[in-house]
């Protein structure tokens, strides 16, 4: 392997960095939001080292002499090519020439150029944000988060968050008992027959961290699974596992929704908040969203 090899893979893998971040959104279905600062410098850094690295070859090639003068056994003198057909100087005799182009041909295993297929796949084709197959396969859901919540709005259809949803199943049910509420996410298959859930996930950092957030629906034909829909209907009263949460809820209306820009962002549906004010600061702490 030719020593090209680390300022080329710094040059792919910064600029795969840019181009999910500078070129769009699509870093939000790794890490969270706030990191963008943070992929942008690294990005920046990795193009600029890998552009460095490739000036100092072209500059030491430059330097290199292309023809070097030499005797043969009767002392006239001759050129003779510095380099082979691969590149690789000659020394001044076998046994240095031989080490030396050797020393050079191998600079690094032929198994580095395995470290670009990542950059090279968020160059040309950026895998989609983690969907039902996670949610379904990550174990215990997100805890229900434990917060001072404000008084809903005296509206027919509440809009909220699932985390704040979920939150109030288990530590204010009084609020949500009887209330039209509205709630998006993402179509996962239910456990049981006949049901279906709508699922977020929530990440502190990025995706390998995922927690999944879900709600049984019922009463209501599953979209296609990975799709995304707002539910609007009745939270079914069920006792609800603080630490492994599940609330059921009968379906009045589900609608075809486009994915979010940001999936792990755990935000409410169209029509704003469902509370009469500002949320409250929470009292505890939970795995909300990004």
């Amino acid at each position: 392997m030719s020593k090209p090899v680390q300022p080329l893979l710094l040059l792919l893998t910064g600029a795969a960095l840019l181009r999910i971040t500078l070129g769009s959104d699509v870093y939000l279905r790794y890490v969270k939001e706030g990191l963008w600062p943070l992929l942008v410098l690294s990005g920046v850094l990795l193009v600029g080292l890998g552009i460095a690295g490739l000036v100092s070859l072209v500059a030491d090639r430059l330097r290199q002499p292309v023809m070097q003068l030499r005797h043969d056994a009767d002392g006239r003198p001759y050129w003779h090519p510095a380099r082979d057909a691969h590149g690789r100087e000659h020394g001044h005799g076998h046994g240095h020439g031989h080490g030396h182009g050797h020393a050079h041909g191998h600079g690094a295993p032929r198994v580095a150029w395995l470290l670009a297929v990542p950059a090279v796949s968020l160059l040309f084709f950026a895998p989609p944000a983690l969907g039902s197959y996670t949610a379904a396969r990550d174990g215990a859901s997100a805890a229900a988060e434990l917060t001072a919540y404000a008084e809903l709005k005296d509206e027919p259809t509440v809009p909220l968050r699932m985390g704040e949803f979920i939150g109030r199943t288990v530590h204010d049910t009084w609020s949500v008992r009887g209330r039209k509420v509205k709630v998006m996410g993402f179509v996962a298959p239910g456990s049981r027959p006949g049901t279906w859930y709508l699922s977020r996930l929530t990440v502190n950092c990025c995706a390998a961290d995922a927690r999944p957030m879900r709600i049984e629906i019922h009463g209501a034909a599953a979209p296609p699974t990975d799709s995304w829909a707002e539910v609007t209907g009745l939270w079914r009263p069920t006792d609800v596992d603080p630490d492994d949460p599940l609330p059921q809820l009968d379906a009045g209306e589900v609608t075809p929704v486009s994915p979010p820009r940001n999936p792990y962002a755990d935000e409410a549906p169209a029509g704003g908040s469902g509370t009469s004010g500002p949320p409250e600061e929470k009292a505890g702490s939970a795995q909300d969203g990004a």
